[in-house]
């Protein structure tokens, strides 16, 4: 078995604690109000992102509202929950007034808009407003232009960020609270893999964007590899039917959406995680993958190549060089293993939910402090 006692290794995550008296402090001694608006309806990064955050700042002492669709009321218990559909259209007059009503008899001195949507809705508002408003920028985008208009704009990565000309930004990457995963399950024998087969997982929503064609193209042209793909989509299909044509139907174990301990476990008992996708923001099963101490090959999305290096990033839709790539990890694995070590421990130390939200919590501190500065400045 090539599982390399990852999962006994304790992790520990070093904690910068913030000092919340500081940024309290900035509104003459009346807590700071943050709301965080969220436009999204699934349940994706995005979302998880919005959660993890808004319960980290509600840890901190923060005085937090979230703004999102009923259906995410149970996701933020504890916090205070404004109830409203932000999926409908962005013009919607009816919509802009209602949210220009909450956001004006809420007091916030910061809105913290949560991607694309929820900043061009925002945006609309704020020349009536006087909440200073930061917007995450989780994707790449074409039109910029609500970003640029918001006075401070975090992205979740740096290449995502790059035409973006709004020069008060700042990369926070996303983070996560991590369980350890003892559980060793033996994938091979559950999915019917041969004994001595190499065992690579991918877990993703399978759509076009995710390029799963070519990881399974790529597949086809290595021996004795094993792939588990878990997740569902409206792809699943036509990429069974893709690898059956391929022939390695026998060899690829679909496996549709899981919970996330079972996730987990696939991917901390898996000899690694492969990433084929043509666009991402800061994925989260990146993040996840770190801290399950297992080795990752991927596209050039994001910052990934920053953190795991070329020779472990593949080109955009080359299965010539991922299966190069795969049976190169696969003889030499106890290199690959050694290469991760530093990779993990980085890993464990930036990404981080606690790392994340006291990074946002400094960006507030930044915005309400400029806030302040101009309105002395104004006075004189």
């Amino acid at each position: 078995m090539i599982i390399a006692n990852r999962l006994g290794s304790d992790i520990v995550d070093v904690q910068h604690q913030v000092n919340a008296k500081v940024f309290l402090g900035k509104t003459k001694g009346r807590a700071v109000k943050v709301c965080q608006v969220l436009a999204g309806t699934g349940y994706g990064g995005l979302e998880k992102h919005t959660i993890e955050l808004s319960k980290g700042l509600k840890q901190q002492n923060i005085d937090v509202t979230v703004i999102a669709h009923p259906d995410f009321a149970q996701d933020f218990e504890g916090i205070n929950f404004i109830p409203i559909d932000l999926g409908k259209s962005r013009l919607n007059p009816l919509l802009l007034y209602r949210l220009y009503k909450v956001l004006k008899n809420g007091y916030f001195d910061i809105v913290h808009t949560q991607a694309n949507k929820a900043t061009d809705i925002v945006v609309k508002i704020k020349p009536f407003s006087n909440f200073k408003m930061i917007a995450t920028l989780h994707n790449i985008k074409r039109n910029l232009s609500s970003f640029e208009k918001s006075d401070f704009v975090i992205t979740v990565s740096d290449k995502i960020g790059e035409k973006l000309k709004n020069r008060n930004k700042q990369t926070i990457y996303n983070g996560i609270s991590y369980e350890k995963i003892d559980d060793t399950i033996d994938l091979r024998k559950k999915y019917g893999f041969q004994a001595d087969s190499f065992v690579i997982c991918t877990i993703a929503r399978l759509t076009k964007a995710k390029r799963l064609d070519v990881l399974l193209q790529g597949l086809a042209k290595t021996e004795n590899i094993n792939l588990i793909l878990a997740g569902g989509g409206e792809e699943e299909t036509n990429l069974k039917k893709l690898a059956d044509s391929l022939g390695i139907k026998e060899r690829v174990e679909f496996t549709r959406a899981m919970e996330n301990k079972e996730v987990k476990q696939i991917i901390a008992n898996s000899d690694v995680f492969v990433m084929t996708s043509d666009n991402e923001g800061f994925p989260y099963t990146f993040v996840e993958t770190m801290f399950c101490h297992t080795p990752f090959i991927s596209t050039p999305v994001s910052d990934i190549e920053k953190f795991i290096g070329p020779q472990y990033t593949i080109p955009f839709g080359d299965y010539n060089t991922l299966a190069s790539k795969l049976e190169d990890v696969k003889n030499n694995y106890d290199r690959v293993e050694r290469d991760f070590v530093p990779i993990f421990q980085k890993a464990v130390h930036e990404f981080t939910v606690e790392n994340m939200v006291n990074q946002t919590i400094k960006v507030y501190e930044k915005c309400n402090g400029v806030s302040m500065m101009n309105t002395l400045e104004e006075d004189n």
